[in-house]
């Protein structure tokens, strides 16, 4: 058995003042009979019983005109205040918010999502690049990191660094790099040696 939240106000408002005593009955039927989405299945066969008054389905729809989304053709029926009174602004990463988000997106109904998480949400994109831009290195801190190890031909090095650059800090994979110095010092042992360094092996 599921449990919901009530408006205490309810008999105050206007539409439900408004309504004779068969459609006060079915409109609270309805929010308690729909799922956690505020989509009911139209039954209203099953709700005449249940309710204990006829119903035809153009008189109801003139009646809750302006409260209910009628949804695939008229098989469902969506309550429009439902979500908003029961969750507020849906935020993504609730779970609870997210099965309803998920229900809404189906139905293809616009959800309500909470501005203050999609503003956490850029903030934290915001930090990701600011870090992201904090672990990139010029290409003088490439080189020196590099020949430090190995002492790889500059143009070599320079071919490298510029190929990352283009491909945003992805590897020939596709694969971000992650930490450039490992990758470096995993890649240089490929790349060609300096000339001078080719010259004392040799001799």
């Amino acid at each position: 058995m599921s449990k919901r939240f009530t408006d205490t106000d309810k008999w105050k408002k206007p539409f439900i003042r408004g309504l004779e005593a068969k459609y006060k009955l079915l409109w609270f039927y309805l929010l308690d009979d729909c799922d956690h989405a505020g989509i009911w299945i139209v039954d209203l066969e099953i709700a005449s019983i249940r309710c204990g008054f006829d119903y035809s389905e153009k008189e109801v729809l003139r009646v809750f005109k302006n409260h209910i989304q009628v949804v695939k053709g008229g098989k469902y029926w969506f309550i429009e205040d439902f979500v908003d009174f029961q969750y507020g602004e849906l935020n993504p990463h609730n779970r609870a918010h997210a099965s309803v988000i998920g229900k809404l997106k189906k139905y293809k109904i616009k959800p309500l999502i909470s501005p203050l998480h999609g503003a956490k949400d850029k903030d934290k994109d915001k930090d990701k690049d600011k870090d992201k831009e904090k672990d990139i290195p010029t290409f003088d801190e490439f080189y020196e990191y590099g020949v430090k190890y190995r002492n790889v031909d500059k143009e070599e090095l320079r071919l490298k660094y510029a190929s990352w650059v283009a491909n945003d800090w992805r590897d020939g994979n596709d694969n971000p790099i992650k930490n450039w110095k490992t990758k470096l010092l995993n890649t240089i042992k490929f790349l060609k040696l300096a000339e001078s360094t080719k010259t004392r092996i040799a001799l």
